[in-house]
């Protein structure tokens, strides 16, 4: 974004100096472009002038530019030469030098209350101390804030009822499919080249992700097909002595930043967030599931903001796909650094273990009234991976940022959702198929319904993260630094 907006600054500037444009058309374009209009006329002030034709005898000089001549689109530039003449009149007898023009201050507008700056760094103090406070306060705490919702006993899920698994097994819902995917548009021009982009998203995840030819990403571990989620690699039998497992926490989270998180967490493993069978869609395998690794080291994937807020179209499934591509890949490269050390670690992605609540123990962020992780950073707007691992490791605590509150009152997901899969009303324990667990008050959403939108739309969806509030695409990175 940023250097989309340099060039388009560069063009306008090349055009102003060529004289394409005045500089009262450079002005508005640069405050469409998003300037403050302080910055856009200092930006005019310092752009090259078109150089007017010399007359004959005399070189040009064009005030406010410092004598610099544009180069023409040509290429090379001709410059004036002086014409042999008289020797020129002191210049104490042709009266005193003219007056320089001033040039205009640089000055810089906060955006939230229309203030003006003289610096940077007056605006950067200005905007943390009179609006950090729209940015939430993190709180840890001892309990996840989902433990108060915990109303039944909470039983582990079988992955055989998560939706996509039911794709394969569930001939009702099989049948539901059938009839939506005949209503998908068919594929033009356009869509094939959105498809395209698709695959090149999920590439790494499609080819490398696990071996298995059925394997088409998105699915993670797949028992003895080896790829970048197998579970098979040998761990080095010379051990990493761990001097404290703060300082290794510590580590953990340099080195999955390092290899590409943008947001790093360390939990016990609750068994109750870990499958009671697993299921294979590219294999049809079903069976028990036992992990017996104390960690879990949840890992974020923030997904571009730009692709995703094209939901529900084919940008939007790329940016997803791509994190999918990167999940695979950092927490295969993670758990290959464990291994290395000396301590077992598996790779997963949406497999094994349910990963939001695990997030949530994690201190990553709270559940929303999508069904999605709510993180401070980038709210919905990352894909979870993880490592399971015996590595000794600190847990972090949950955190409280007022999420429960605020999507109480909040219902922007739930009115732009095209399936009307998000509930509208207060939290219930009763669920809308299979694919909900039991025994939880929250906002249950019908995922059946949601993938059948899917599968009309032609591809999937993304309208619950695209509008939440908190993944709007903000400049947390000074305001908190």
């Amino acid at each position: 974004m940023k250097e989309e907006l340099s060039e388009r600054i560069s063009q306008l500037q090349q055009q102003l100096g060529q004289g394409k444009i005045g500089r009262r058309d450079f002005l508005r374009g640069a405050t469409l472009l998003g300037l403050s209009l302080g910055v856009a006329e200092a930006l005019a002030a310092c752009a090259p002038k078109p150089t007017p034709t010399p007359t004959a005898g005399f070189q040009a000089f064009i005030p406010e530019t410092d004598n610099i001549v544009p180069t023409p689109p040509g290429g090379a530039i001709t410059v004036p030469t002086y014409t042999a003449g008289p020797e020129p009149t002191p210049a104490a007898e042709v009266g005193p030098s003219p007056t320089p023009t001033p040039r205009k201050k640089i000055t810089w507008l906060c955006a939230a209350c229309g203030e003006r700056f003289q610096t940077l760094e007056t605006l950067k103090r200005h905007a943390a101390e009179e609006h950090g406070w729209q940015l939430p306060a993190i709180t840890r705490i001892d309990e996840p804030t989902y433990s108060q919702f915990l109303v039944g006993g909470v039983e582990r899920f079988d992955e055989k009822n998560t939706v996509f698994s039911r794709t394969v097994w569930d001939e009702k819902y099989k049948a539901l499919l059938l009839e939506a995917t005949a209503k998908a548009p068919e594929d033009d021009i356009q869509a094939i080249e959105g498809r395209a982009l698709v695959a090149g998203a999920i590439y790494v995840d499609d080819t490398a992700g696990t071996l298995h030819p059925n394997y088409y990403g998105y699915m993670g571990h797949v028992n003895d097909a080896g790829g970048l989620y197998g579970w098979d690699d040998p761990v080095n039998p010379t051990q990493f002595l761990v001097p404290d497992p703060a300082w290794m926490s510590d580590r953990i989270k340099e080195v999955a930043r390092l290899y590409g998180a943008n947001l790093v967490g360390i939990c016990e493993l609750d068994q109750r967030w870990v499958y009671s069978h697993y299921f294979e869609r590219a294999t049809g395998n079903y069976g028990q599931l036992e992990i017996p690794y104390k960690y879990a080291v949840i890992i974020g994937i923030e997904m571009d903001w730009k692709g995703i807020n094209e939901s529900p179209g084919l940008e939007a499934s790329a940016a997803t796909a791509l994190a999918y591509s990167q999940m695979a890949e950092l927490s295969a490269s993670l758990a290959k650094y464990i291994r290395a050390l000396g301590y077992p670690a598996i790779p997963c992605g949406n497999d094994t273990a349910q990963s939001i609540p695990l997030a949530i123990d994690a201190g990553l962020g709270e559940l929303g009234r999508n069904g999605l992780l709510i993180s401070p950073e980038y709210g919905p707007r990352q894909r979870i991976c993880k490592v399971l691992t015996d590595l000794p490791l600190q847990p972090d605590q949950p955190i409280d940022f007022g999420m429960r509150s605020y999507c109480e009152t909040c219902h922007i997901c739930a009115k732009v959702c095209p399936a009307n899969a998000i509930r509208w009303e207060d939290r219930t324990t009763e669920t809308t198929s299979i694919s909900n667990r039991p025994g939880i008050l929250r906002w249950p959403v019908d995922v059946a319904r949601c993938y059948l939108f899917w599968r009309e739309n032609g591809n999937d969806c993304s309208n619950c993260v695209a509008v939440c509030p908190w993944a709007l695409h903000t400049q947390r990175d000074w305001l908190e630094g």
